[in-house]
């Protein structure tokens, strides 16, 4: 499995009657209970279709035309998960089921490379060491602002990463 497997795996859990239940919204909204493997298929690659084509292009337009633009471009992405998921799974019934933050970073685990795991870990924890470096030199407020936040930021991707690797570690030892 590969990066974007584990991002699409984080929306997904299967009930405790072995269904599959898709949330579009994470931890913050309501799950969709699908009913066969064919609809799952279908939702799953379209969730990863939209995290290839999203990232990317968000990555490459902050890189290349700054921040500002993000904000429109989420709209934009947003617009697009929202009426391209809905389409997918309106006709499912809901599950009663939540899906919890440990649930969902266990799943995206599971989908993830170790190896991928590892190097996401170590890039958070020199980015938030960049942080420090950035805050112990600034001179401005706009400078502490940016130490901060990569501070904060890298600091929670380091923690939830840090999680999915302690995730597969464990599973790997029932294995």
């Amino acid at each position: 499995m590969g990066y974007f497997d584990g991002l699409t795996n984080a929306s997904f859990k299967k009930s405790q009657d072995g269904s599959t239940v898709f949330y579009p919204w994470g931890v913050l909204g309501k799950g969709r209970i699908l009913p066969d493997e064919a609809a799952e298929a279908k939702v799953r690659g379209f969730v990863k279709r939209y995290y290839k084509i999203m990232l990317p292009t968000v990555i490459i337009v902050c890189v290349m035309a700054g921040w500002i633009w993000a904000l429109p471009l989420a709209a934009i992405f947003g617009a697009w998960f929202y009426f391209g998921s809905r389409a997918l799974v309106a006709a499912y019934p809901y599950s009663d089921d939540k899906l919890t933050l440990k649930q969902g970073y266990a799943n995206s685990a599971i989908g993830h490379n170790q190896f991928v795991l590892w190097l996401l870990f170590v890039f958070s924890v020199l980015f938030v060491v960049g942080g420090i470096f950035i805050a112990y030199i600034a001179k401005s407020p706009g400078q502490m602002m940016t130490a901060v936040s990569a501070i904060v930021f890298f600091g929670a991707c380091g923690l939830a990463i840090g999680y999915m690797i302690k995730v597969k570690r464990a599973l790997r030892k029932g294995e």
